[in-house]
């Protein structure tokens, strides 16, 4: 019973904190006292402490005064008992507060002196084994393991107010995902398929051919002609021609027709440079072009029939 009130004990000093920090952060903060902020205040103390330290120095003289009017007899009297008190103390010497701490709460180790009331039956090459207690702090260590295990399956799986770790996963894939889209949106990056534009600056045309040729001539060659890919050079596209339908085909990719997805090795800006170059290469009639395969396309037919439908609409 009393192990039980002393974890009862135990759990109340563990919470009392946390509660009474919530109701004070509840209740409005009180403000100092006059008295606090008053200078007179601390020149009463100052003066106080200067009263308090020559008290003591005249203490110190007048018990050193005392002390030169003894007799030497009396002296050595007094000189004598105090040995004698000291010789009995050391003749019976008290354990010290660290090892009575140490066995009391750490090891709960039995003195050397007693270990034969501890020592087990078996013996191995001359090697005895005491059986000894459990250390205090390992056994209530498992305890609180136990309570903690309670709270933790009331807080995660009963009461559901905390998240598991499944949870805890999609939230933060989540808030990764919208930290990536805030930080592309601040660094230009954040390119869509309906937001792309084609550039036209020398340099983001230079670092889309840069870009071509380390990953598309291989399928498509490095003049556009089409290999194991379309041609890019001419006016009939498969997914459709123009920015958009280019920008789209590079970032999802053509699993049916063996194209990756280059959306997860370029970024957004880099897909809208490289579709931006293979504008470029239209109309350039490269030596041994692949046939055209797909479906005409004009940019300003399919400008004007967007147009049209929408008007309809």
């Amino acid at each position: 019973m009393k192990k039980i009130n002393l974890l009862l004990l135990f759990i109340a000093t563990l919470f009392f904190p946390l509660i009474a920090g919530a109701q004070a952060a509840e209740r409005p903060q009180p403000q100092p006292p006059d008295w606090f902020v008053n200078e007179t205040t601390y020149l009463i103390g100052f003066i106080f402490i200067i009263m308090a330290i020559a008290i003591i120095a005249l203490y110190s003289s007048f018990m050193k005064l005392s002390r030169s009017m003894i007799p030497a007899s009396v002296k050595q009297e007094m000189e004598a008992r105090k040995q004698k008190v000291i010789s009995e103390k050391k003749a019976t010497k008290r354990e010290s507060w660290w090892l009575w701490f140490d066995r009391k709460f750490l090891t709960r180790g039995v003195p050397v002196e007693h270990e034969a009331d501890v020592m087990l039956h078996h013996n191995y090459d001359g090697i005895r084994e005491l059986d000894n207690k459990l250390p205090p702090w390992w056994v209530w260590g498992f305890y609180l393991t136990i309570i903690w295990s309670a709270f933790y399956l009331l807080h995660y799986h009963v009461s559901g107010t905390g998240p598991l770790s499944g949870e805890e996963y999609r939230k933060e894939i989540a808030m990764a995902e919208k930290e990536k889209q805030e930080r592309m949106l601040l660094a230009g990056e954040n390119v869509t398929e309906a937001s792309v534009t084609v550039l036209t600056a020398d340099a983001d045309i230079a670092e889309g051919k840069s870009i071509f040729s380390k990953n598309c001539a291989a399928c498509h060659l490095e003049n556009g002609g089409g290999s194991v890919g379309p041609n890019l050079t001419d006016d009939y596209w498969i997914h459709g021609g123009g920015v958009k339908n280019i920008f789209k085909v590079i970032t999802e990719g053509v699993p049916a027709k063996g194209m990756i997805s280059w959306k997860s090795q370029l970024s957004p800006k880099q897909i809208q440079k490289v579709s931006s170059y293979i504008l470029t290469l239209h109309g350039t009639n490269p030596p041994g072009a692949k046939e055209p395969q797909g479906d005409l396309w004009k940019e300003e037919t399919s400008a004007a029939a967007s147009d049209t439908l929408s008007a309809t609409m």
